[in-house]
C-alpha cells in the first residue's frame, strides 16, 4: 500500500481494517445463507420420498454468523456513510454544525467503546467458564462475544476518525471512493 501524504497513516490503516472487517461480514452471510439453506433442504427430503434430519447446530451456526455480519459490517458502513442518516446541516447555522458533528460523534464513540469493553468482559467470561447455548448440540457463546468486542472496537476508532475530521479536513474522507470529502456547507 502506498502512502498519500495527503491521508493520515492511521486514516489509511483503519480503512484497510474496516475493508477487511467488512469482506469478513460478507463471507458470514454467505455461510448463513448456505447453513440455512442446506438446513431446509435437509429438513424436507421426505418430501421426495428419501430420509430426512435436520442439520445439527444450524441455528446457533446462523445466531452467531448474524453477530458478525452485523459488528463485522458496522464500521465499514459507518466509514461509508452508509447507515441511514438524517442530515440536518441545512436546517441548522453553520457555526451549529461543528458543536453538533461534535457531539454525534463523541456519543457513537462512547457508545461503541462502552459495547466493546463490555462485550470484551462478556467473552471473557463466557470462555473463562464454557458458557454454551442451551440447545440440542453445545455450541460455545464466546465467539460471537469475541466478535461483537472486535466489531465495536473497531467502530469505536471509525467514531474517534469521524469525531478528528471534524476539526482536521485531512481525515474527511467522502463516502464510496476513500478520497478526502468536502466539507459541509
Amino acid at each position: 500500500m502506498m502512502h498519500n501524504p495527503s491521508r493520515p497513516v492511521a486514516l489509511l490503516v483503519l480503512a484497510a481494517l474496516n475493508r477487511l472487517s467488512g469482506h469478513l461480514a460478507g463471507l458470514a452471510l454467505l455461510l448463513m445463507m448456505l447453513a440455512g439453506a442446506v438446513d431446509v433442504i435437509m429438513t424436507n427430503l421426505n418430501l421426495i420420498g428419501l430420509p430426512s434430519k435436520p442439520v445439527p447446530a444450524t441455528t446457533e451456526f446462523i445466531a452467531t454468523m448474524m453477530v458478525v455480519t452485523v459488528f463485522f459490517g458496522i464500521s465499514l458502513a459507518q466509514q461509508r456513510r452508509a447507515h441511514i442518516q438524517l442530515d440536518m446541516s441545512r436546517l441548522v447555522s453553520p457555526r451549529l454544525y461543528q458543536p453538533l458533528e461534535t457531539l454525534h460523534h463523541l456519543c457513537h464513540a462512547v457508545f461503541y467503546g462502552l459495547l466493546a469493553v463490555l462485550g470484551g468482559m462478556a467473552a471473557i467470561h463466557a470462555f473463562s467458564v464454557g458458557e454454551f447455548s442451551a440447545g440440542a448440540y453445545d455450541f460455545p457463546v464466546w465467539p460471537a462475544r469475541v466478535v461483537l468486542a472486535a466489531g465495536s472496537a473497531l467502530m469505536t476508532l471509525q467514531c474517534v476518525a469521524d469525531l478528528v475530521a471534524v476539526f482536521n479536513p485531512r481525515w474527511r474522507v467522502a463516502p464510496d471512493d476513500g478520497r478526502p470529502a468536502d466539507p459541509p456547507r
